[in-house]
């Protein structure tokens, strides 16, 4: 099934989906329900949370405002690469939501 993209054109509510959409993909990936990630996604991913999380920045923090800019800059950055693995996910959930669990 092909990975296609959310309807709405909205950024702020793209990017509200494309959040649950990885937080609900990591979820499952941790109990092992889900493993079709492709591996250069997962690196991304573990690059993009290891900058967020060491204190070393493009930008010091210690600007207000533009400290976070360039943190948000690599999220959005990380978000918009992993979006193809997103979608393709959310395409399995919603056939997962199909299928009905067996009855004993």
């Amino acid at each position: 099934m092909a990975a296609t993209p959310p309807a709405s054109p909205h950024l702020i509510r793209r990017l509200i989906e494309d959040l649950r959409l990885l937080l609900l993909l990591i979820k499952d990936y941790v109990k092992g329900h889900y493993r079709d990630i492709s591996p250069l996604s997962g690196i991304v991913f573990t690059l993009a949370m290891a900058y967020l999380l060491v204190p070393i920045d493009l930008i010091s923090d210690f600007i207000p405002g533009l400290g976070q800019i360039d943190d948000a800059a690599i999220f959005l950055a990380s978000l918009y690469f992993l979006e193809k693995d997103l979608y393709r996910y959310r395409n399995w959930r919603e056939a997962q939501s199909h299928i009905e669990p067996p009855q004993d």
